[in-house]
């Protein structure tokens, strides 16, 4: 041994959790270190395990604490010893570049099967056997692709499990996903709600997940419920029983694990996330509430809202930042948009006769919802009565089959049915029932009352009222005010119902307001 080394250090490592669990990897590496460093008069100060850690080495825990502990005790000289050459580093460049780190903080190295030497033809060698490593590693990840991709073609889902799922053993699949509830309860809820616009905007589902302790269930912190996080969630095929993965030419297929969405659902976030949102930001104020849901009428480009400062006070106004827009003046005075927007919302009217056909529909399709659920719990009595029946009969052809392989799959298919009846057994979570018609009174009012409702100090409020009426946005300039706008399908239905045309016109001059739905031709 080297003159003046007296101390060593250890560093351990598998890269599987299930070495860390199941094997003793580890502990051995640990053992053999410590009898060589035994047999070297060294005396071991600490030990560092990297358990369960594959990857870049620079990134690994416990190299970097190693260096650390190093620069440390500098006025001290150490010896690191590995177990086994692979242990130190499986790529050239990455093995040359740690020598160098060790030895610049003068540790000496020490390897239970390989001798390092200094020397030119040593160095030849050791380099030989680096890189050696690094093509059985690169051998080796290639392997398990070959392996994933099969899996992936054959609908399986091979990497980290989204959050709600697990992989468990299946007698016939192998590792399969199986959702956790009730995470995945509350993922799907999610999921629906922002495709059905019920959760406007990633910052809202946030704060859904949040408020619903999906950070909790995880066992992490509050603060990992990032829109990072949830548009990782709200971007995931997965969910929707999809398999795919483009960077290994993996095409959408059918998965083999259940889903907890829809395909129609994860397409209707998937175009929800592609197209611009036209609702306000959660960071705007009321004082733009018309930010982005009204467009320049020269240019067609959304008006913004922002404030300029003036000698006394601030003005606020709305903003058309195209520079390529002849719209003169681009600023206009919130207050003078705004006033046009109510009574442009004041000639706007709903005839009754179809706020009230409104409401007949929509309480027969909420009434036939409730029956359906009622009748749902009879369907699932009828399906576990099914399955019975065929569990009994594969118990039959298990009793009387000779053949090991023809039992071993009535036996898989049993417990399948086993699980199936386990599932439909279930009792869901009681939910207190919303009072259904008090909540579309309240939608009906909004739209029967689109001024007044608009008045509101609730920007969410404003926000829903502006969607419900306009499909599009209204255009608006300072010479033509919003012209003629677009509506929904509520405001024209009234066109169908018989009655004498309305004229949408209030006396101030707006003209009459076109539905976004062309009407049919007379053919008398």
């Amino acid at each position: 041994m080297e003159a003046g080394y007296s101390k060593a250090v250890i560093y351990c490592r598998v890269s599987t959790e299930k070495q860390v669990t199941e094997g003793n990897g580890l502990d051995s590496q640990e053992h053999r270190c410590r009898e060589y460093a035994r047999s070297l008069g060294l005396e071991v100060e600490s030990v560092f395990r990297d358990e369960g850690i594959s990857g870049g080495l620079f990134e690994r825990p416990a190299v970097k604490a190693l260096l650390k502990y190093l620069d440390g005790h500098w006025q001290s000289k150490y010896v690191v010893i590995f177990d086994d050459l692979k242990r130190f580093a499986r790529d050239v460049e990455v093995h040359i570049r740690l020598k160098s780190e060790l030895k610049a903080r003068e540790a000496s190295l020490r390897c239970l099967n390989y001798n390092f030497d200094d020397s030119a033809e040593g160095e030849f060698v050791e380099t030989i056997f680096a890189a050696q490593n690094q093509l059985e590693r690169k051998q080796n990840r290639r392997q398990v692709c070959q392996k994933m991709k099969d899996r992936m073609e054959r609908g399986y889902w091979c990497f980290i499990p989204p959050t709600g799922y697990e992989y468990l053993r299946d007698r016939q699949h192998g590792k399969l996903l199986f959702p956790i509830r009730p995470l995945t309860d509350i993922v799907a809820e999610g999921l629906n709600a922002f495709a059905e616009n019920r959760i406007l905007t990633q910052a809202d589902l946030c704060r859904f997940f949040i408020n619903k302790k999906l950070h909790v269930l995880r066992g992490v912190s509050e603060k990992r419920i990032t829109i990072e996080y949830v548009k990782g969630l709200l971007t995931q095929p997965v969910y929707a029983g999809i398999v795919e993965y483009p960077q290994w030419g993996i095409s959408r297929r059918k998965g083999r694990h259940k889903a907890i969405i829809s395909e129609e659902t994860y397409e209707k976030i998937q175009r929800k996330l592609s197209r611009p949102d036209r609702t306000p930001r959660e960071t705007d104020s009321l004082e733009f509430p018309l930010r982005r849901v009204v467009d320049c009428a020269l240019c067609g480009k959304k008006l913004t809202g922002s404030v300029s400062k003036g000698c006394t006070k601030y003005y606020p106004h709305y903003t058309c930042n195209n520079k390529e827009c002849i719209a003169s003046p681009k600023n206009i005075d919130t207050l003078k948009v705004e006033e046009d927007y109510v009574r442009m919302l004041e000639s706007i009217t709903i005839d009754r006769k179809a706020l009230e056909l409104a409401r007949v529909v929509a309480l027969r399709i909420w009434q036939q919802k409730v029956a359906d659920s009622a009748s749902g719990q009879t369907d699932n009595e009828k399906e576990i009565k099914d399955a019975n029946k065929q569990i009994d009969e594969y118990a039959e052809l298990i009793h009387e089959t000779r053949l090991v392989s023809l039992r071993v799959r009535y036996e898989a298919k049993v417990e399948e049915l086993e699980q199936c009846i386990r599932e439909l057994r279930k009792v869901p979570e009681t939910k207190k029932e919303p009072n259904f018609e008090e909540a579309l009174d309240l939608a009906l009012k909004m739209l029967g009352t689109p001024a007044e409702t608009w008045n509101s100090k609730r920007l969410k409020l404003k926000t829903l009222l502006h969607g419900l009426i306009f499909p599009v946005n209204p255009s608006y300039s300072l010479k033509g005010g919003f012209g003629t706008p677009s509506l929904s399908l509520p405001f024209y239905i009234k066109d169908h119902l018989g009655t004498e045309k309305s004229i949408m016109v209030d006396p101030t001059g707006f003209e009459p307001v076109t539905s976004s739905v062309p009407r049919k031709r007379s053919t008398k």
